[in-house]
């Protein structure tokens, strides 16, 4: 919710019936924490860590997105 405060809404409603999407957000968190990790590291050669948790991210930020449009559609259908 802290990256998508304007989504809190929609994410509140899929967390509450939508493991895929709760596994997603769980992903996320962990990729966020794995990520501030290897930024500490960055210095002792953790770069290409923070590089590819970056892109995990980008990743996961875009498959939240898909499964909260996907709430919408199927909340107006309803």
């Amino acid at each position: 919710m802290a990256r998508l405060p304007q989504r809190e809404l929609d994410i509140r409603r899929r967390w509450s019936r939508d493991a895929q999407f709760r596994c997603a957000c769980s992903d996320y968190q962990e990729a966020v924490r794995a990520l501030r990790y290897w930024q500490h590291k960055e210095a002792e050669g953790g770069g290409r860590m923070v590089k590819e948790y970056s892109e995990l991210l980008d990743e996961l930020e875009a498959e939240i997105l898909t499964l909260l449009d996907r709430s919408i559609a199927d909340f107006q259908c309803s």
